[in-house]
């Protein structure tokens, strides 16, 4: 359990990060892309993976603007620990809810095993929806109610396990 809630929350630290590259599936998804926070995440000094929040021009992270969150992988993950984590941390965040398998049902078809450098990428588009990319390829799209919020939230709120790596990625800190 403690290896799954750091696959998604980054429990010991994060590093801010320097480059400021912008990845074809962002380009093609957000106008005038750019990044405004960028972590490395480790645990017990294990780098896990990189994330990074890219938003329209640069504008300050809201909710309700576009934006993109990358996951850069450091290391191999199985795409059952990867939903595990995922629906474990909105049980954290949430308690438990009746709608939390059938969310993790939907990622089935979004999520895929990854190895040291695969990437995911998340695109909301709007409150229901989210779109997701594997190494640049469209891997689905998650319709559920409030699933921006609720999933994203796991790194980008303010109920985030690591409070600080969620203010990094949203450019606060």
């Amino acid at each position: 359990m403690l290896k799954s809630i750091a696959i998604l929350s980054g429990l010991v630290f994060a590093l801010p990060a320097i480059a400021n590259t912008v990845p074809d599936d962002i380009r093609s998804e957000l106008s005038g892309p750019e990044k405004i926070g960028e972590v490395k995440v480790r645990f017990l000094g294990i780098r896990m993976y990189d994330a990074a929040l890219f938003t329209k021009g640069g504008d300050a992270f809201r909710w309700t603007r576009p934006f993109a969150l990358e996951l850069t992988y450091a290391r191999s993950f199985a795409r059952e620990r990867l939903i595990k984590a995922s629906v474990a941390e909105l049980e954290r965040i949430e308690g438990e809810q009746p709608d939390h398998q059938a969310v993790a049902t939907k990622l089935k078809s979004c999520f895929r095993t990854v190895r040291a450098s695969d990437r995911f990428v998340a695109i909301p588009d709007g409150r229901n929806l989210v779109r997701f990319y594997f190494n640049g390829t469209p891997t689905c799209a998650l319709r559920h109610p409030g699933i921006r919020e609720r999933l994203l939230g796991i790194w980008l709120s303010d109920t985030a396990r690591d409070r600080r790596l969620s203010r990094l990625l949203r450019g606060l800190d």
